[in-house]
């Protein structure tokens, strides 16, 4: 679920968003070591009918980490947008 951030009242649903993390594990995991590669595009989500991607996901390793951009049109809802910028970080760092 999505909600805005109000100060001085409830914060308000703004709709909701499912995001699939299995590619950006997949990508991540297919290389031990991404801090001792450069940068570069390891994989890709893409947008279809069956997911709320406006565009196709990209993920990349940047400065070493494994990072995936992601940006959903909002369920249940009229309108609505959210972009969400994900790091993939392993359990033994």
């Amino acid at each position: 679920k999505v909600f805005d951030h109000d100060t001085f009242s409830a914060d308000d649903i703004m709709g909701e968003a499912e995001i699939d993390v299995q590619p950006l594990i997949t990508a991540a995991t297919a290389f031990d070591d991404p801090s001792s590669l450069g940068n570069m595009q390891i994989g890709k989500w893409l947008a279809s009918r069956d997911n709320a991607l406006l565009d196709d996901s990209i993920i990349s390793i940047v400065d070493g980490r494994v990072k995936q951009d992601v940006h959903l049109k909002l369920q249940n809802v009229e309108t609505g947008e959210v972009e969400l910028d994900l790091e993939w970080i392993p359990l033994d760092q």
